[in-house]
Formats: C-alpha cells, sequence, structure tokens
C-alpha cells in the first residue's frame, strides 16, 4: 500500500508544473535572500527619515536663534542708550536739587548704614536721599559716585532722566 501512494505521488509530480509544487523546508530557507532585502530597504527608509527630521529640527533651531539675536540686537539699543545716560556724571546744579538731610537716631528708617562705604550712620550726618528710589547714603560717598553716574549705586535706576538728556542735547 505505501507503494501505491509513492507511485501515485510520483505521477503526480511528474505531471505537475514546477509553480504548482508546493513548498518544502528546503526551499523556504533557500529564499531568506528575499527577506534581507526587505529589511534592509526598510532600514534605510527608517534612516532617510531620521536624518530629514535632525535636518528640520537643526534648521527650525537655526532660525529660532537668529530670531531671538535680532531681537536682543534691537532692545540692546534702548540699553546702549541706558548705560550711556547711567556712565555720565551729574551737573552740580542737578546734584544740589537732590534732598539732603541730618540723621538723628530718634528717626527710623529701613537702613542704618551706607550702602557704600558700610558704615554705620552717626547722629548729626548729612544723608543725601535719592528721589525715586529713597535709597540712603552719606552725603559724601553719593556725591563721589553721582560726580561718574546719574544712577543709584543700589538699583541702577537712573536719577533724573530729563536732565541727562537735557545735557547730552546742550553738549
Amino acid at each position: 500500500m505505501v507503494r501505491n501512494h509513492l507511485l501515485l505521488l510520483h505521477r503526480l509530480l511528474l505531471n505537475q508544473d514546477a509553480s504548482e509544487i508546493p513548498v518544502t523546508k528546503q526551499t523556504a530557507s533557500g529564499s531568506g535572500n528575499g527577506g534581507d532585502s526587505n529589511f534592509d530597504s526598510n532600514m534605510v527608509i527608517i534612516l532617510a527619515a531620521l536624518l530629514s527630521a535632525l535636518i528640520c529640527a537643526l534648521g527650525l533651531n537655526s532660525i529660532v536663534r537668529c530670531a531671538l539675536r535680532c531681537r536682543r540686537r534691537f532692545s540692546s539699543d534702548d540699553l546702549a542708550v541706558q548705560l550711556a545716560a547711567s556712565s555720565t556724571g551729574l551737573k552740580k546744579d542737578v546734584l544740589q536739587q537732590i534732598p539732603v538731610v541730618i540723621y538723628k537716631s530718634e528717626i527710623i528708617i529701613p537702613a542704618t548704614e551706607c550702602p557704600i562705604c558700610l558704615a554705620e550712620f552717626s547722629q548729626g550726618e548729612k544723608i543725601r536721599i535719592l528721589p525715586p528710589c529713597n535709597h540712603r547714603f552719606h552725603l559724601k560717598c553719593i556725591d563721589i559716585w553721582l560726580a561718574s553716574h546719574s544712577s543709584c549705586p543700589t538699583c541702577r535706576q537712573l536719577l533724573f532722566q530729563q536732565s541727562t538728556a537735557t545735557a547730552d542735547a546742550a553738549e
């Protein structure tokens, strides 16, 4: 009976085309090269997508950095004007407009020492109070500072914006 089956199989195989032959383990292992090329093409597509994403990210980064640089350039012009104004000293007539008080220990003030020389205010000393910020300094300490600057040494706030603008226009 086995022999009959073998003969039947032999006849079937001879009468069939090669395309109709069922795939066996040997032919399946031989066609592994097609799977490798499919894997290679998928890998190339993935790498190309990653490379294009990297190029897009770098381009976007460059655009953002350029925009920030341009914005800083325009805002630094205003800062340069303020720095130039604060680095010029006050004239004597403008300096005399800033109030001077005599320190008394009974007066309660937030700071009891000069931020420039770090010495405590003593009874009867002359103290200059800067108008925009109300910071207090010894008269001699702040007058030396204001001879070369027009801003508060503590907070860097400009004291008189109009006076520095008019002084620059007069020169």
